[in-house]
């Protein structure tokens, strides 16, 4: 009845009443159980949160020409996933069908049934660096947040050149590196962590594996392996290149 609405996490059946993604899928046996189907099967999803933010990755797509969109909403206390929205979407209750009533092909496809918060992996970027101050913290490489870092200057290593897109060019503290998003600061922070402490956290986050819910529908994360975890890969994963993870990892690990 809600038409698009979470059409990724809700899913669609075909002609035979069988489950092909989302919740549809993942409890086929509960949904297709004589007995059990009588109760209703209640999710965390609020259509309100849902609604308003489907609208505004909608507006956000037209405004920016983009190609797709995302987003989640959690509650922190539970981890329960209140709103879901994978944009471009389809309506369920023609899912072979695009939004313009054209069918699918093999040419015309857009992605409207590929659920980009679970099974998108990206290099999510400087939403890492969250992650990173927070591991400086708990392992005490941290003492003091006006702890300054360089970054009068890029760093460059193997060839590579890491730099600030809205450069200061002097020593920054914490904060500043946090506020600026430096991404020279944050890279001398994850060296001073080191790889196996990064990569400790990163798994205790949930980063290095599939997330464990309901949905099948879900991505494996992408990490260098520990013989190409050097200090470039160190710096760089530290403000979110060089490790893929979903948007839903993100989330949870936030």
């Amino acid at each position: 009845p809600n038409m698009n609405l979470a059409a990724q996490a809700l899913g669609y059946t075909n002609d035979a009443g069988k489950g092909l993604i989302g919740v549809e899928k993942a409890f086929q046996d509960r949904l297709s159980d004589p007995v059990k189907r009588a109760e209703p099967l209640v999710l965390a999803l609020d259509v309100r949160v849902q609604q308003a933010m489907q609208n505004e990755l909608a507006a956000l797509i037209t405004d920016q020409n983009a190609k797709g969109a995302a987003g989640v909403v959690m509650d922190v206390n539970s981890g329960e996933v209140l709103a879901m929205v994978s944009l471009p979407d389809f309506n369920p209750n023609a899912p072979g069908q695009r939004a313009d009533g054209t069918k699918y092909t093999t040419e015309n496809d857009d992605g409207s049934r590929f659920n980009r918060v679970t099974l998108g992996g990206y290099e999510l970027g400087s939403t890492f660096k969250a992650f990173t101050i927070a591991t400086a913290l708990e392992t005490g490489v941290l003492t003091n947040l006006q702890k300054q870092y360089d970054a009068t200057r890029p760093i460059e290593m193997g060839g590579f050149r890491i730099r600030d897109d809205h450069a200061k060019n002097r020593w920054l503290s914490v904060p500043e590196i946090f506020m600026y998003s430096s991404n020279i600061g944050t890279a001398r922070m994850a060296l001073e962590v080191g790889r196996d402490r990064q990569r400790d956290y990163l798994e205790k986050l949930g980063f290095m594996k599939p997330l464990e819910f309901e949905l099948q529908e879900k991505a494996r994360p992408q990490s260098p392996s520990l013989s190409n975890w050097g200090q470039l890969a160190t710096m760089t994963i530290s403000y979110g290149h060089g490790l893929t993870v979903t948007p839903l990892h993100l989330a949870n690990g936030y």
